[in-house]
Formats: C-alpha cells, structure tokens, sequence
C-alpha cells in the first residue's frame, strides 16, 4: 500500500511538474512560429511585445492558452497609422497535442478583452483590413512542408466589452457598436455545421447616405445559423434580435456565392406590445420609460429578397400598423390617446423608381385637440406625392411625455397643408402643376439643446402656394437675440427634396439686440489673468440659402464691439454675406461698410470691406480693433478721434480672426484735435536732439495715405506739430512690431537750445549759424515699438541743402579764411622777425659800441691812470690828478 501511494503520488507530481514546465518549454517555439507566421502573411505594423507574451495550461487544460497582452496591429499606406485592431489581451487556445508534435499547430478559442476594431473602405473599394501579402510574394513558402505551421479550427470564441467600427464610404455606410459582448461556438474544421452565437450590444448606430435610421439603441441578438463554407451560404434555424425593447424574428438565408450578395430573410415583431414600438422613437428609450404607462398593439413584418451589388438592391418590405393606442407619463396629466397609424415602404424589385410609401390614418389625440396626417409618395428617385395635415399639436405634452438629455421642444403647431405634385415639375420650376395650398402657424414655440442658445418663436404665421410660403410677423428669440421677420421664401419643395437646392428669401429683419458672440458658439472661462478669454469659431456662411435681408438692429454685439443703430442691406448667397451697404454707430463715432465675407471654400475663409468711418475714437478703437493694436500700436498713447475711407481685405482664420500676413489696404485717413503723448519714440527724439523737454506730438487736421501690404502698415509723409516744432514723418509698422520710420524735425536756429546750438556752432566753426533760419533735423526710428532705436540721419537746411554739405563749406571758406589769415599772419611775423632782426642787430650793434666804447673809456682810463702813476713816478709829485 505505501508503495502505491508512493507510486502515485509520483505520478501526480510529475503530472503537475508537466503542467508548469511544458509551457515554459514550448513558449519560444510557440512565439516563435506565431511571429514567423505573422511576418510572412501580414502587411502591417503589429505591436507583438515578447514580454507581454505568456503561456498556461491550467486554464483550459489539456489545452494550452497563449495569451498577449496589449496587442495592436496598424496599418501602412494608405491607412498609415490607423488603428485596424488592439486588444487589452488576447487569448489563444492550441491543442497541446499539436503544440508539442510537429504536426500543424491548431488553434481550438479565442477570447478578445476590450478589443477595438476599426474597419475602413475608401470610394475606390480599397479596405484597411485587407493585410494580407499577395499569394505570389509566398509562392515558393508554399511548397515548403512548413508553410502551413498554423491551422485554425475554432470551435469557441468570445469578445468581452469590444468597440466595432465600420465606415464603408463606396456604400455610404457607418456603423458603431459599443459594449459588445459575444460569444459562439461552432467546428470550423467542417464545411457544413451549425454555428451558435450570443450577443449583447449597449450603444448600436447605423447610418446609410448621411442619414441616421438607429441612434444610440441597445441590441440584443441570440442565432442558430446553419453554415455552409463551400457555398458561403448561411440560413437562420433560430434568429432573434431585439433592439432596445423591440423583439424581431428572422428566417430565411444569407448567401455569398460570389461578389454579390443574395438574400431571402423574412423578419416579423414576436411581441405586439405598443411600448416596445416606441422605444425605437429618437430620446424615448432613457430613463424613466420603464414608468411609462400604455397600452395599445402593434404589428411589423417585412422581407428583404433578391441580390444586392453595386448596381442592384434586394426588394424589400416594411409594414407598420399601429391601433388605439395610448401612452401617459406620471408627469403630465393630459395623455396621448387614441394613437394610430397604418404605413407600408416597399419596393419588390428593389428599384428605387418602383419604390411607394403609404402612410395612411395617422393620428393622435392630445386633450380635445386631434391632429391627423395621410401621404403617399411614389418613386423614390424623382419622388410624387399627395401628403395632407390637419390639426393642433401640443409639443409641450409630447416632449413631456419622455423629456430626453439632448433637447426639449415645447409650444403648439396648428396645421391645415394640402400638397400633391412631382419633382420633375419642381425641377422644371413649372410651379402650376402643383397643388400646394394651406397654413401653418406656431405659439409659444421652443427648442432647447446644448448646442444651441435657445429658440424661442412667439408666433409665426406662414401661408403656402406651389411657389412661395409668405412668413408674416414672426417674432421670437434666438438666444439673447430677439427678432420680428416677415417676407417671403420660394422654391421650398425643392429646397425640401433636393439637397443640392437653394431656399430663396427676400425678407426684412428687425431686431433690438442681435448678438453674434453667441451665436459663433463663444466659450468663456474664467481665468486669473483676464476675464476676456472668448474664444470664436469660423461662422460659415451657408450655401444652400439665397437670402436678402433689409436689417434694421438697434444693437448689434460682435466680439468686443456694441454696434449701434444698424441699418442695411444683408446678402447671403453661394457661401457669402455681402453687406451693401451696413451702417452703424460705434466706438465714439459711425461705420458704413460695404462688402463681403466669403466662406465659399471653408477652409480658405476670405473679406474685401469698403469702409467709411467718421470720428471714431482712437484710444477706444485701439483698446478693441486687434489690427489696429498690430499695425498702429502707437494709438495705444493717442488721444482724438480719427476718419477714414479705407479699403481692407485678406484672409480670416478659423479663429475668426483676420490673418495679418495676407491683409491689403489702403486709403486716406483724417486725424481730428489728436495728439501722442509719452511716447518711448518721442522720447528717443528729445533724448537725441537736446531739444527743450517735450513729451507730445499734436496731430491736429492731419490727412495721411496709408497702406497695408505684405504684413506692413505704411504712411507716405505728412506734417505735424512736434511742440513748437514743425516735423514730417513716413515709414511703416509690421504687424509683428518692427518700425521703421523717418522723422524730419524742422528747427529755427535761433530756437535751439543751448546744448544743439553750441553744438551746430561748434560744427560749423563760429558762434553764430551762416546755415539759414532753420535746420532739418532727420531721425532714423528702428528697432521695434516697444523697444526703439533713434538715430540722427542726415541733417538739411531750410532751403533743401543738406547741412553736412553747408558745413563742408562753411569750413572750407574758414580754411581759405584761416589760410590768408594765417598767411598774413606770417608776412605780418616774418617781417616783424625781420624788424625784429634789424631791430636786434641794432640794438646788438649799439650794444657792442657801447660795450666797446665802455671798453674803450675803461682801457683809456686805465692808461690814463697807469700814464698818471708813470709821470708821478716820473716827475715825483704827489698833486696830478
């Protein structure tokens, strides 16, 4: 006995030791094959990380699961970058039997968790999904015993909370599922089995040519379907599905025999209940359906037989009836009731040409008010039809009904509308073939989004005919914006059946207040540095309305403007607002405008205005014009009021803002008592002249002719009163603030100060000025406005000569000046050196003959004594003198 426990527990052990080292064993040649396979096979970019690779056998033992974790395949050109799949993590499961043999590795399940899957098809039929490489790039792989090292034979799979998305742009088909969970079974080794499936889907969207059929639905969907692979046939044993509380059954089949499609599917309601119908109803299906209280049946059925392909469509069938039925919410008293209709929409060839909707004994009741509609419509390519409406509608009671998160209506529609005819004859504009006739009016209208300021349309009063519907009196609110319109609209049924046609109007608009800001869908946040962060969007000018507006505003709000008093002509026509002309009171003064803002290509937004303004305010047109903050920055230190006829055109960004490298202007503009004052230029001015102190430059009666071109604003020169001076300036401005101006200051010489007159005395050589009166002083402004630079250019006389030119003379004359000077100067010396000379050679002379007469005197006395001594010695008396 103990040696049998031994003996197992043996076996049981190495069993388990089997169980955690064959994963360990074989995970690299597993990696290895899987990577291998996806090398040769796909044509993409495939994000396969060897540490997010992992292999076990305990959790579907004895088969080994190969799971990867953040797994993702991308594709290349012309899909470079799009996203085809990703997964949190991805699970394989292989039988080990194939895993460690060198037999085919076979894959039995997989399970997606939280995948996404984007599938996209271009116009020309090119789709991202298709990665796989061209069989003759593995042509000589195939031969080889190993080229088939991966054979998938899945009998069970799963998606755990998948994203699916599928736009088809050749079909015109979009659709999204989201929270999908789906499991199914089924032996893909065979060609004929039965393949069984289970899904769940929380948010279901379909849409077919821009038009949306299912919108945010749940789905559910449990199906037996017999597969047949040989012949890509498919036939529904057990189909149901059920969108959001409606149940559908399917029978038939669903085949793929070749590029076309065929299909005999049968489909019918497996429950009559009146609310599960109206859960299909846009905003119905939300909270708080479930306490809606009705009653009432219904029945739907319908088929879709025959092939579809680029050029045919399969018959098709849906019929509607509804009968005596009701719906009441806890929140309105008043009930809908006595709540009908009878609609059939069939086509059995599947032509469109063929194709009739009947709608027949629509109705509903709404307190004692009844509202009833019938049509018919033929043809739906080029569509007749026979439509009537009758009644009161209280869309305060439907909307409460079941009020949604995405809008509100509310307000009464009063209907009487007869209308019968053919698109041929709307086509042909042969109005008198129709028959359209009758009225149409709302109270209290309302309608609330959140993408939208809120309408508000008091009443309105439309009467028809096959040609106009005249619009009386209609007065209500857009927002902010309060408005009366009345006039009249043409070529309404093709507007309404044709999306390539024009709404024409001619129409007058009155208004006390129409605010644009809200209505370009401003955004404000607050913010610590500024209250002022609005943020604008491009207003596009639509191009399927032909519109004339004679407008007549009190107060017109754009941006950071108040226009006042706003008279004129508006145009909307091809994607353009023409204003022609628009006039109106603001920032101190009036603007007349004429011209247009053209968004004819989005993308490309453009404006070309004439504009007449009269004594506008400088300091207040700078504090909310941003082009003239860009290209006058110095009307920031201005005071005064300006006028103008100006041309201004160039580009708009999709901001709303003009693009200052593309604006072009011109015109002549009239400066009236302004003045610049604390200027750092002025300062530049005085600091470089030594001119008296003065901090302004008056501007008074100034005509100038500006430009702006190439990102430049640029003035031809005009005079000024620079204090006591006179002065003529020109140069430009970049909308990126560099300068670059001339300042010609004229100054009397004898106004100089005392620092530039010794200065002009010193450079021309005497106290006194031999230039003239006056001096033309020219400054060379750079750099940029917030940081001059001011340097002295060259310097002129009154009379146009240029005062380094009187200078050169001035100093040329005092050089010849100096020079005879000086060379009287030195006759003047050299003769005085002569006299000097003669002079000393006189004096040296007289000198020397008193010297030497004094010698003489001296010898003589000297003789004389030694004379006296010898005859005293020789005579021997004592008394000669």
């Amino acid at each position: 006995m103990k040696k049998l426990l031994i003996i197992l527990g043996s076996i049981i052990g190495l069993l388990f030791l089997t169980v955690i080292l064959v994963p360990f064993l074989f995970k690299d040649k597993i990696f290895e094959t899987v990577q291998k396979e996806i090398d040769k096979s796909v044509n993409a970019n495939i994000n396969l990380d060897p540490s997010n690779f992992s292999l076990s056998l305990l959790s579907n033992f004895p088969n080994i699961t190969v799971g990867i974790e953040d797994f993702s395949i991308t594709n290349k050109a012309p899909f470079e970058g799009d996203t085809l799949f990703a997964a949190q993590q991805f699970s394989i499961e292989l039988d080990l039997l194939s895993v460690i043999s060198d037999d085919p590795i076979n894959i039995n399940g997989i399970s997606l968790n939280k995948p996404v899957i984007n599938i996209l098809v271009l116009e020309d039929g090119t789709a991202n999904y298709d990665i796989t490489v061209p069989s003759d790039e593995t042509a000589e792989e195939t031969t080889d015993s190993s080229s088939e090292p991966i054979q998938i034979g899945v009998d069970h799979w799963e998606i755990i909370d998948g994203t699916i998305g599928y736009f088809d742009q050749a079909g015109q088909i979009a659709l999204s599922l989201k929270g999908v969970d789906h499991s199914g079974s089924g032996d893909f080794t065979l060609s004929v089995f039965d393949m069984n499936t289970s899904t769940s889907v929380k948010s279901f969207n379909f849409a077919y040519e821009d038009v949306v059929y299912v919108s945010n639905k749940t789905l559910e969907a449990d199906m037996l379907l017999g597969m047949d692979l040989d012949n890509m046939k498919f036939t529904f044993k057990d189909a149901k599905a059920k969108v959001n509380q409606l149940g559908l059954g399917f029978d038939g089949f669903f085949a793929m025999p070749t590029d076309d499609y065929e299909m005999d599917i049968n489909f019918k309601a497996d429950n009559n209940s009146f609310k599960s119908v109206l859960s299909l109803v846009p905003g119905m299906y939300a909270e708080g359906f479930d306490d809606l209280e009705t009653n009432g049946t219904f029945d739907l059925s319908g088929y879709v037989k025959g092939v579809y392909n680029e050029t045919q469509m399969p018959g098709f069938k849906v019929a509607l009836n509804v009968k005596d039925a009701y719906v009441k919410s806890a929140e309105v008293p008043v009930p809908i009731e006595k709540i009908a209709l009878d609609m059939v929409a069939e086509s059995k060839s599947g032509d469109m040409k063929e194709g009739t909707l009947v709608v027949n004994n629509f109705g509903l009741n709404i307190d004692k008010d009844r509202f009833t509609a019938k049509a018919k419509v033929n043809n739906f390519d080029s569509p007749s039809w026979d439509l009537t409406a009758n009644g009161k509608l209280n869309l305060d009671i439907i909307s409460k009904i079941q009020p949604t998160t995405d809008f509100t209506v509310g307000g009464v529609i009063i209907a009487n509308l007869n209308s019968a005819g053919n698109y041929a004859a709307v086509e042909a504009e042969a109005y008198d073939q129709l028959k359209t006739s009758g009225t149409l009016q709302l109270q209290n209208f309302t309608y609330v989004s959140a993408e939208y300021p809120e309408v508000k349309i008091s009443k309105a009063s439309m009467s028809f005919d096959p040609k106009n519907i005249a619009l009386s009196d209609m007065q209500g609110n857009f927002g902010k914006t309060d408005f009366t319109v009345s006039g009249q609209l043409s070529n309404y049924l093709a507007y309404a059946l044709d999306e390539n046609a024009l709404l024409v109007g001619n129409m007058s608009l009155n208004a006390n207040m129409l605010d644009v800001n809200e209505m370009m869908g401003e955004s404000e946040e607050s913010t610590e540095e500024s209250t002022d962060t609005t943020a604008m969007e491009l207003v596009v000018v639509p191009k399927d309305i032909d519109f004339t507006f004679k407008a007549n505003i009190n107060t017109i709000v754009y941006d950071n403007f108040n226009l006042k008093n706003a008279v004129g002509v508006l145009k909307i026509q091809n994607g353009i607002l023409t204003m022609d002309p628009l006039s109106f009171q603001t920032l101190g003064g009036s603007i007349k405008m004429v011209g247009n803002y053209n968004t004819e290509n989005e993308l490309d937004p453009k404006f070309n205005f004439d504009l007449d303004i009269s004594e506008l305010s400088i300091p207040e047109t700078f504090k909310n014009v941003v082009t003239v903050q860009k290209f006058i920055p110095v009307a920031e230190k201005m005071t005064g009021k300006f006028s103008t006829n100006f041309n201004l055109n160039g580009a708009m960004t999709q901001e709303m803002m003009p693009d200052f490298e593309t604006l072009n202007g011109a015109g002549l503009i009239k400066l009236a008592q302004a003045a610049v004052k604390d200027s750092k230029v002025i300062s530049g001015i005085t600091s470089l002249s030594k001119l008296d102190k003065t901090n302004t430059i008056e501007l008074n009666d100034v005509k100038l002719k500006a430009q702006i071109k190439d990102g430049r604003f640029s003035v031809e020169p005009f005079d000024i009163k620079y204090d006591k001076y006179k002065a003529t300036i020109d140069g430009y401005t970049t909308f990126t603030g560099k300068i670059g101006y001339n300042f010609m200051l004229n100054v009397p010489t004898g106004s100089l100060g005392t620092a530039a007159n010794q200065a002009i005395s010193n450079l021309l050589g005497s106290k006194t000025s031999v230039v003239g009166n006056s001096v033309n002083m020219n400054f060379n402004i750079g750099g940029t406005y917030d940081n001059p630079q001011v340097k002295l250019g060259k310097t002129t006389t009154e009379g146009g000569q240029s005062v380094s030119g009187s200078v050169k003379s001035a100093v040329n004359d005092k050089i010849d000046e100096e020079k005879e000077k000086l060379k009287a100067e030195a006759e003047e010396t050299i003769q005085q050196a002569k006299d000097s000379a003669k002079n000393e050679a006189e004096r040296l002379k007289k000198k020397a003959e008193e010297e030497a007469k004094k010698k003489a005197e001296e010898e003589a006395k000297k003789l004389k004594d030694k004379a006296k001594s010898k005859l005293k010695d020789i005579f021997g008396g004592g008394g000669i003198q």
